[in-house]
């Protein structure tokens, strides 16, 4: 069973800078790294990033997930919503 991920919190959902700098720190430690951050209706959601670069959005269960190929930028205003 992998080892859990440490959560570190936001005030908001992550931006584009953001993203790419987890990725980057997930890929270069070769293990998954996480966020947490608040909603507008007052929820917290994780989004998690592999070391591969895939994120995804986590309530309860997995929202959505976005491929290495889904630029940073365009996960970033899907975070938004």
């Amino acid at each position: 069973m992998p080892d859990a991920i440490e959560m570190t919190d936001l005030a908001a959902p992550p931006d584009a800078d953001t993203i790419t700098e987890l990725r980057d720190e997930a890929s270069s430690s070769g293990a998954s790294v996480g966020v947490t951050f608040p909603t507008p209706d007052g929820d917290r959601k994780r989004f998690v990033v592999s070391p591969r670069g895939t994120c995804v959005l986590l309530n309860d269960t997995r929202e959505e997930t976005f491929n290495r190929s889904v630029d940073a930028a365009d996960i970033a205003a899907a975070l938004q919503d």
